[in-house]
C-alpha cells in the first residue's frame, strides 16, 4: 500500500476501530454477551480493510487453526506454547471464530487511531470456523496453518464432507507457499490435503495400536480412497474414521508422521500420559484433559509449535498445564454435587465423549439437551447416528431437554434402555425442556460423591453456562 492510500485509510481505520470498541463495550455492559463478534464486524462494514492489515502488523505473523473438533482446546494449548517460549500471543478465545471474531481480537489490540499497539513478541493464533477458512487466509495471510480433523457436522451449513474438503483445497490455494501447512495423518481427507501441495507440510498422529478398535466404526465419515475411490483398508481405527489407512487400488496411504504418539496410557476423565517423537526428539507429555481426541488435539498443538520452532521444554509444559475450555468437559460443583459439562455436535464426538464420561465409576445421571439454532445445525437428525444405546451402561436416569427434547427422548425409546444388563436397573428416561431446570432436576438425583455429566449442544451450553456463570459456578465464558 502507498504512503498515500495510508493516509486516506486513517480516518476511517480510526471510526472503524473504535466503532468497534465501542460496540464491545456496550455489549458486555448490558449483559448482552461478550462482544467477541459483532465489534469486528461493525469495524469490517466501515473499513473492509480493517483485518487484513491489523493482521500484517502482527509483528511474528499469525496461525489459524481448523477443523471440525478440537479446534479450542488446540488453539488453547498452543497459545501457551508460545507464551512460555517467550512470545505473546493474541488469540481469539472467546470462541468467536469467523473473520469478525478475529477482527474483534486485534481490534481490541489498538488505539484509538487504528494501529496495532503490541508488542515486537506479538503472535496471532487464531481458532477458524471450518467454513469460513477462505477469507481468514486471504485477509490474514497466515505463516501457519493446521488442520484438526474433518467429521460430518451440521448438514445444513457444510453438506457433505466432500464439500468442506472442497473449500479447504480453495482456501490452500490462497496460502503464500512459504507458509506451513500442518496435518492429521490419521484422518484420510486432511492427510489428502497434503498431496500435491508445494507449501512444506508435517503431519502428526498415532501409532499406539493398543488403542485400536476392532473395525471401522458405523459413524466413519471416511471410507474411500481420496485418490481413486476404492475402498480404503485399515490396519487400525482409533475412532471414527482415524487411524492407519491404505488403498489396495492405487497405493495410496497413510503419510508417515514428523510427529507421532508411540505410546499413550489413557487415564480416564482425569488425562493421559503420552511418549511422542517429534521432528527435535522425543518428549513426555502429561496432559490432564481425558479422552483420546484430546491426545490428538495435544499432539496437533504440539505439531504446530515444533513447525514454528518452539522448543519441547514449553510445549510439554503447555500441554501439562492445559485446562478445559467453555463447556469442553468442565468439571464443577453445585451445592455439593459434582457436575461436568461437555458440549456435542456431532456423531463421533458425541460416541467419544459417551465412551468417556461412562467409563467414570462416578458417573451417576446424563442430561442430553438438543437444540436446533443456527449454531447446532437446524437438522437434528444426526442424533440417530449417536450411540446412545450406550446409555445402558450403569447410569440410573437420562434427561432429555433442549427445543429438541422429544426427539432424544424417541431416540432413547429405540435404544431401547430397558435392555440394561442386570443387576443394575434399567436408566430413567425423564423429558424437561427448559435446560436450566433439568440442570435442577439432575442435581437433586445425584447423590453427594457422584456426578451429573451434561451433553449439550452449542446454544443449549451458553444458555446453562450463562446461569451457572451468573450464580458463581462458573466463569463467563470469555474469561474461562
Amino acid at each position: 500500500m502507498s504512503p498515500t492510500d495510508q493516509i486516506k485509510r486513517r480516518p476511517r481505520r480510526a471510526l472503524a476501530v473504535d466503532a468497534g470498541k465501542a460496540t464491545r463495550w456496550l455489549s458486555r455492559r448490558l449483559g448482552k454477551g461478550g462482544g467477541t463478534n459483532y465489534p469486528g464486524l461493525v469495524a469490517q462494514r466501515i473499513d473492509p480493510s480493517a483485518l487484513r492489515d491489523l493482521a500484517a502488523s502482527v509483528p511474528n505473523g499469525c496461525v489459524l487453526i481448523t477443523g471440525t473438533n478440537g479446534k479450542t482446546t488446540t488453539t488453547r494449548i498452543l497459545a501457551d506454547a508460545m507464551r512460555r517460549s517467550g512470545l505473546e500471543p493474541l488469540t481469539n478465545r472467546e470462541g468467536s471464530n469467523m473473520t469478525p471474531g478475529v477482527a474483534t481480537t486485534l481490534l481490541a489490540q489498538s488505539d484509538a487511531l487504528g494501529s496495532l499497539r503490541v508488542g515486537e513478541r506479538a503472535i496471532g493464533i487464531f481458532e477458524i470456523d471450518e467454513g469460513h477458512l477462505l477469507p481468514a487466509i486471504q485477509a490474514v495471510q497466515p505463516r501457519l496453518v493446521l488442520f484438526t480433523n474433518l467429521l460430518r457436522d451440521q448438514l445444513d451449513r457444510y453438506f457433505e464432507l466432500d464439500w468442506t474438503a472442497h473449500l479447504w483445497k480453495e482456501a490452500l490455494a490462497e496460502l503464500p507457499e512459504s507458509s506451513t501447512v500442518v496435518l492429521n495423518a490419521d484422518d484420510p481427507q486432511v492427510a489428502y490435503l497434503g498431496d500435491d501441495l508445494s507449501n512444506p507440510v508435517l503431519y502428526y498422529g498415532i501409532e499406539d495400536a493398543r488403542h485400536a478398535l476392532a473395525e471401522l466404526e458405523h459413524v466413519s465419515d471416511s471410507r474411500r480412497c481420496l485418490r481413486c475411490g476404492a475402498d480404503l483398508q485399515y490396519s487400525h481405527v482409533f475412532y471414527a474414521h482415524f487411524g492407519h489407512y491404505s488403498c489396495p487400488v492405487c497405493g495410496w496411504s497413510r503419510p508417515d508422521p514428523r510427529l507421532s504418539a508411540w505410546k499413550i496410557d489413557l487415564e480416564g476423565i482425569d488425562g493421559s500420559r503420552i511418549e511422542a517423537v517429534t521432528p527435535t526428539g522425543a518428549v513426555e507429555l502429561e496432559l490432564p484433559l481425558g479422552g483420546l481426541f484430546n491426545a490428538y488435539n495435544a499432539l496437533a498443538a504440539a505439531a504446530a509449535a515444533s513447525a514454528l520452532g518452539v522448543g519441547t521444554s514449553s510445549v510439554a509444559e503447555a500441554i501439562g498445564a492445559a485446562r478445559s475450555a467453555f463447556g469442553r468437559l468442565e468439571r464443577f460443583t453445585v451445592e455439593g454435587k459434582n457436575a461436568c459439562l461437555a458440549l456435542v455436535k456431532n456423531p463421533s464426538g458425541y460416541n467419544e465423549v459417551l465412551r468417556l464420561l461412562l467409563a467414570d465409576e462416578h458417573t451417576y445421571g446424563l442430561l442430553l439437551a438438543l437444540n436446533d439454532d443456527g449454531p447446532d445445525g437446524r437438522d437434528v437428525s444426526w442424533i440417530w447416528d449417536v450411540d446412545l444405546e450406550r446409555c445402558r451402561e450403569r447410569v440410573r436416569f437420562v434427561i432429555c431437554s433442549g427445543r429438541r427434547a422429544q426427539d432424544l427422548a424417541l431416540r432413547l425409546k429405540y435404544a431401547e434402555l430397558s435392555k440394561a444388563d442386570p443387576p443394575d436397573p434399567p436408566p430413567e428416561v425423564l423429558v424437561e425442556p427448559d435446560v436450566n431446570k433439568a440442570f435442577a432436576l439432575g442435581l437433586a438425583n445425584v447423590p453427594d460423591g457422584n456426578t451429573l455429566c451434561v451433553l449439550p449442544t452449542y446454544t443449549a451450553m451458553w444458555e446453562l453456562r450463562e446461569t451457572l456463570a451468573k450464580s458463581g459456578h462458573l466463569e463467563t465464558f470469555w474469561k474461562s
